[in-house]
C-alpha cells in the first residue's frame, strides 16, 4: 500500500457537490477507504442549501481539501476549478451519488502506468438503486482495452459519450494542458465534448473491471423538453468537432448512424411536442435538426423505423 505523499500525490480525486447529502457520506467514505493511499481528494460545494457543506466541513482526513461557491456555478465550472487546483498527474472524476470499490484508485493508477499513451480512461461499472441494492443490469461490452481515435469516433456516433457518465473517468493532466479544460458554456454535454477533443490525438483506455457502483435514482434525469433542447444543441456542437477530424468516409458513415439513432430520437421528441401543442418547442427541435442534417433524410429514416415496428 503506497503511503500518502503530501506534496506528491499520484492522483487527484475531484468531486463537485450540490445538495447531495442523501448519498454524500457513503460516496466520500468509499474514496477515503481506498486501499491505495497516495491521492489527494478535492471537493467543491456549489452553494448547497441543505447539509452537504456542514458534512464536508467535518472531514478531518489530511488528503481532503474543500471549497465552497457563494453562488451556483454548475458542473463544468466546478470540475475546471478543481482541475486547476490539482497536483496529481491523473485526475479521477467523481460523483456524490456513487460508490467506489476499495481497489478502484489503485487499479486505475496501474492501468495508466500500463498505457501511458492514453488521453483518458474509463472503467466498467455495476449499478445500484436508490437504497444501495444491486441492480441486475447486464451490459456486455466487447470494447478493447485500447481504443483508437477511429473506433472512439464510431462508438461516439452510436452512443454519444463513450463512458456514459463522469464517475468512471480518469483524465491525464498532461493531455488536458494540450486540449484545454471543460467547456463551461455547456450545460449537458460538456463531458462528451471533452472526450471527443481528448480522443483526437490520443487513444482511449477501457479498464474492463467494474470498479464503481453507479446509482440509478429518480432525481438524476430531467424529462423536460428544455433539457433535450440543450442536449441536442450541445450534441450537434460536439459532433461537428468530431466531423472536423475524422475521414470523409467515417463522416458519411457517422451521419447515417446518427439518422438511425440519436437524430431519430430527437425527431420523435419534435413530433411529440408538436402533437401536444408545444409548437415553439417543436420548432426549436426542427430548426436544430435542419441546421445539422437534411430534415427530409431524417424524416425518411423515421418513416422506415415506424414501418419496421408496424411489421414486427
Amino acid at each position: 500500500m503506497e503511503p500518502y505523499q503530501l506534496n506528491n500525490p499520484a492522483i487527484t480525486v475531484i468531486l463537485p457537490v450540490y445538495n447531495g447529502m442523501k448519498y454524500l457520506e457513503q460516496s466520500v467514505q468509499s474514496v477515503l477507504n481506498q486501499q491505495f493511499r497516495n491521492f489527494e481528494f478535492f471537493i467543491i460545494d456549489d452553494c448547497s442549501t441543505e447539509g452537504s457543506w456542514a458534512y464536508l466541513q467535518s472531514l478531518t482526513d489530511q488528503r481532503v481539501s474543500i471549497w465552497r461557491n457563494e453562488q451556483n456555478k454548475g458542473l463544468f465550472f466546478n470540475l475546471n476549478f478543481l482541475i486547476r487546483k490539482s497536483r496529481g498527474a491523473l485526475i479521477k472524476l467523481w460523483s456524490q451519488d456513487d460508490v467506489m470499490e476499495p481497489d478502484c484508485i489503485g487499479e486505475v493508477c496501474s492501468f495508466h502506468e500500463r498505457y501511458p499513451q492514453i488521453g483518458f480512461s474509463y472503467t466498467d461499472r455495476k449499478y445500484i438503486d436508490a437504497a444501495g441494492m444491486s441492480l441486475n443490469i447486464n451490459k456486455y461490452d466487447d470494447t478493447p482495452e485500447l481504443i483508437s481515435t477511429e473506433l472512439h469516433a464510431h462508438i461516439a456516433f452510436i452512443t454519444g459519450s463513450i463512458a456514459g457518465n463522469i464517475a468512471n473517468v480518469t483524465l491525464c493532466k498532461a493531455v488536458l494542458h494540450k486540449v484545454g479544460l471543460f467547456n463551461e458554456e455547456m450545460k449537458i454535454s460538456g463531458d462528451f465534448e471533452m472526450w471527443v477533443r481528448l480522443a483526437k490525438d490520443h487513444p482511449v483506455g477501457f479498464l474492463k473491471k467494474p470498479l464503481i457502483h453507479l446509482r440509478n435514482h429518480e432525481e438524476q434525469l430531467s424529462g423536460q423538453a428544455k433539457y433535450f433542447i440543450y442536449h441536442l444543441r450541445e450534441d450537434i456542437e460536439t459532433y461537428n468537432i468530431l466531423f472536423n477530424y475524422v475521414s470523409p468516409e467515417m463522416k458519411k458513415d457517422g451521419r447515417l448512424i446518427l439518422r438511425k439513432r440519436k437524430l431519430l430520437f430527437y425527431y420523435t421528441l419534435m413530433l411529440k411536442s408538436f402533437f401536444k401543442g408545444k409548437w415553439k418547442t417543436s420548432y426549436q427541435f426542427f430548426k436544430l435538426l435542419s441546421k445539422f442534417d437534411n430534415i427530409f433524410l431524417i424524416t425518411w429514416s423515421y418513416c422506415k423505423y415506424k414501418l419496421i415496428l408496424r411489421n414486427q
